[in-house]
């Protein structure tokens, strides 16, 4: 598998080391899913992931547990789960039309961890991931990674350790 599918970790791993409050995951992935599984179980973080292809899905069945719920969703618009207060969220679902509509409505989380954001006009990123107060993009090999926030100076979490 190419190292690309793992782009976002090194970001999504600062971000869970640095917030507290339960995590949302939208898109379950080899990468994510299983260390966000072992950081939230090290941390006695609740995690949600949810996610809209059966079949992939299928895969992380196995990790649900009391603190980890593993839901299946037909599409990313207007959940439930949108309603909750989450302390880190996590954007990389496969319905790509629906990821601004996801961003939208988490735009209230103290941090967004968004994965492929080298191709803003594809997921329809731009301009609505400008509007956050702090942002910082991420990108070494394979697709860029973005992290913003309303209210966390997110540039700081990485900028000061030479991500």
């Amino acid at each position: 598998m190419d190292e690309g599918y793992f782009s976002h970790i090194p970001l999504l791993a600062m971000a869970v080391l640095n917030t507290t409050g339960p995590v949302l995951e939208l898109g379950a992935g080899l990468g994510s899913t299983l260390m966000l599984h072992g950081l939230c179980c090290g941390l006695e973080r609740e995690l949600t992931t949810l996610e809209s292809n059966k079949e992939w899905l299928e895969r992380f069945l196995p990790f649900t547990n009391s603190w980890h719920t593993i839901k299946e969703v037909s599409s990313f618009k207007g959940l439930v789960e949108y309603r909750r207060s989450w302390g880190l969220a996590f954007v990389d679902h496969g319905i790509m039309e629906q990821r601004e509509d996801s961003i939208k409505a988490l735009i209230e989380t103290p941090i967004i961890v968004v994965h492929d954001t080298c191709h803003p006009w594809h997921y329809g990123y731009e301009p609505l991931l400008s509007t956050f107060k702090y942002r910082f993009d991420w990108q070494v090999r394979g697709p860029k990674t973005s992290i913003v926030s309303q209210t966390i100076n997110v540039a700081n979490l990485f900028v000061e350790r030479n991500l």
